[in-house]
Formats: C-alpha cells, sequence, structure tokens
C-alpha cells in the first residue's frame, strides 16, 4: 500500500496528508504565471474590436496546469497552491514600472487593459474552478470500498493440509 492510499475507508479517515506533489503544483504555478503573462496581451482584431484572445488562452492553458497538478497528486490542495503561486507570480510581474495598467496608460490601449484585467482576476476564478473540478474528479464513488476477496471453500490449495 502506498503512503497516500486512503486505506480501507471510502472516505480516506486516517489518512496522513501528502505534500509529494508539492513541487509539482509550485512549478506548475510558476510556469502559468509567466506564460500566462507573455500570452495574455495577444489580441485579435476584427473590425476595429481588439479581442483578448491571449488572456482567454492563458487562462485555458493556467487552469488546465492547476488541475493537473491536483490530479497528479491526487490531492486537490495541490491546485490551490498552483493557483496561489502563479497569482503570486503575477503579482510579482505587475509591480513592474512598465506595466500598462498601472502606469495609467491604459486608457490609450483599452485593448490591453481589458486582456490584464481578464488574466489578474481570472487566475483567481480559474483556480476556484480547477479546486472545484478536481474535488469532483477525486471524490470516492459510492460502492468503490474495497470487497473482501471471496474465501475458497478448504482443502482447495490453501497449502499443506
Amino acid at each position: 500500500m502506498h503512503d497516500d492510499d486512503a486505506g480501507t475507508s471510502p472516505t480516506g479517515r486516517g489518512r496522513r496528508p501528502s505534500f509529494r506533489g508539492l513541487p509539482g503544483a509550485v512549478a506548475a504555478g510558476g510556469a502559468a504565471g509567466i506564460l500566462g503573462t507573455l500570452l495574455h496581451a495577444q489580441l485579435l482584431v476584427v473590425g476595429g474590436a481588439q479581442l483578448p484572445v491571449g488572456a482567454l488562452g492563458a487562462l485555458v492553458l493556467a487552469s488546465s496546469l492547476f488541475l493537473l497538478s491536483g490530479l497528479w497528486a491526487r490531492n486537490v490542495i495541490m491546485s490551490a497552491v498552483a493557483g496561489a503561486v502563479a497569482y503570486g507570480v503575477v503579482a510579482l510581474i505587475s509591480t513592474a514600472p512598465r506595466t500598462l495598467i498601472l502606469t495609467g496608460s491604459s486608457d490609450m490601449a483599452p485593448g490591453t487593459a481589458l486582456a490584464g484585467n481578464l488574466w489578474l482576476f481570472g487566475v483567481l476564478v480559474v483556480t476556484l474552478v480547477a479546486v472545484v473540478v478536481g474535488s469532483v474528479v477525486l471524490r470516492p464513488r459510492r460502492g468503490s470500498a474495497p470487497r473482501p476477496a471471496p474465501s475458497r471453500p478448504s482443502g482447495q490449495g490453501d497449502g499443506p493440509a
């Protein structure tokens, strides 16, 4: 039996918390924060309107990484850790002096400002979605408790008589 198994209890009682997925969750959060920040400002111009397709792509990437880290570790807390790390990275990057939203130049680039706001606040939303979806996927199913091995009648291969 592995150290992260829930044992014989279908609810996982007596299970020790496992942080074996912590390095992966931190890496996934860091990657989501950096790659999403690089991607979010990509705009698609359609008829003069700027659509923030980069921000939507960055949120899909981030939610996928958050959910993957939680499912890989079989612990939804790791999805939340990945989201928190990503949000920390995004917050750290947003303190740079050349950030459009913080310097006030967002009035000149409304599409970029919308993409930035979608990315900044969307990280929180997709983190919550990843935690909820992960908890549904990882929830024990009814009747999934291990069944006892069928007993064999004595004298049929139990060993020496």
